[in-house]
């Protein structure tokens, strides 16, 4: 079966303003984003108070091996060590303490500690984060929502941390708990979707419609192993003489110039398109809701067409070709206003 394909998606991915601004791609990243795996590793924690306990009670998840330095402990952290978490060293700090560390944290506030501690981590290419104290930072932790095993972090390259408290805040009200199992169930079955699909497009795609079915899904605590098994029954990669179930196709008539006015259902059907139609003035903050491996397609101005109706009908029915191949296809008109 031979699709055809148009330019993919590779608009810039901003936020909606309206104003389509652009990201700066001068401005350099002060941290460099990633994760680290310290699972089993040896992480130093210095200082016993609530300051410390934050910095603890996200460390005890990563599996980490955590030695916490201070004469006296919060009763919190009393009860890690109590339940072996956590070692506890009552002794004062000595530069050996550090070694073989992946990871300090200074959350101590003692000035003179943190000399002798940043001193000790240069000397041995230790990592360091003293907490609330940005200039003498090897790195920082950024806000995290918590959606385990999804992780979604926000930085602001220690410009302004409660930006970043407020933007993790507003996506705590649009992103699911759920999401949390369907990451659980994608952990299990990602070597049984490897078996049947064996090229990194068709598992890519696969996993692309699986995800954006089960996020549509009112109560993804609801979906379990046996829709993993459904998925990969229906599921038809490119190319395949097989009959492939119909895709969905929607027509949207915009009222608005910005991603962030666009009503939520028709927002989530522009995600969820395999290919989308579009007028040449939809504006791109729009059109970068699209995925990226989308096909996205202008047709130019309906209304200006010389015959706006044949217009219509040709991409309507090209819409019913594409979906009979089994693709969501959604078209977006919007009315030239001035």
């Amino acid at each position: 079966m031979t699709h055809y394909r148009a330019p993919l998606n590779d608009r810039p991915r901003n936020a909606g303003t309206g104003n389509s601004v652009q990201p700066d791609t001068s401005e350099n990243f002060a941290y460099f984003p990633a994760f680290i795996r310290v699972t089993g590793k040896k992480v130093l924690v210095l200082g016993g108070g609530e300051v410390a306990l934050g910095k603890l009670r996200i460390l005890i998840r990563s599996q980490a091996a955590i030695t916490v330095v201070a004469p006296e402990i919060c009763d919190d952290i009393a009860v890690m060590v109590d339940e072996r978490k956590i070692v506890w060293e009552t002794t004062p700090f000595v530069d050996t303490m550090v070694n073989g560390a992946a990871m300090v944290f200074d959350a101590a506030d003692d000035p003179y500690l943190t000399e002798r501690v940043q001193a000790a981590t240069k000397r041995r290419n230790i990592l360091l984060n003293v907490v609330d104290k940005t200039p003498h930072c090897d790195f920082i932790v950024p806000a995290i929502l918590d959606r385990a095993p999804v992780m979604i972090t926000i930085s602001t390259g220690a410009c302004a941390p409660a930006l970043a408290r407020i933007i993790r805040q507003r996506l705590e009200t649009v992103l699911p708990a759920t999401i949390s199992q369907l990451a659980r169930l994608a952990r299990d079955a990602r070597q049984k979707v490897a078996d049947h699909l064996h090229d990194n497009v068709s598992r890519q795609r696969f996993w692309t419609h699986f995800f954006q079915r089960g996020l549509q899904t009112r109560n993804a605590r609801s979906i379990g192993p046996e829709d993993i098994d459904l998925a990969l029954r229906q599921f038809v990669p490119d190319g395949s003489s097989a009959t492939v179930p119909g895709g969905q196709t929607l027509l949207a008539d915009l009222h608005v110039d910005n991603a962030f006015d666009v009503p939520h259902g028709i927002a989530r059907a522009i995600e969820t398109a395999d290919i989308v139609f579009h007028e040449d003035h939809i504006a791109d903050d729009i059109l970068t809701l699209a995925r990226r491996d989308a096909t996205v397609i202008p047709i130019g101005c309906i209304t200006l067409d010389e015959n706006p109706e044949r217009k219509r009908q040709n991409i309507a029915q090209q819409s019913r070709i594409f979906a009979r191949q089994g693709f969501n296809i959604v078209t977006l008109t919007q009315t030239i206003t001035h």
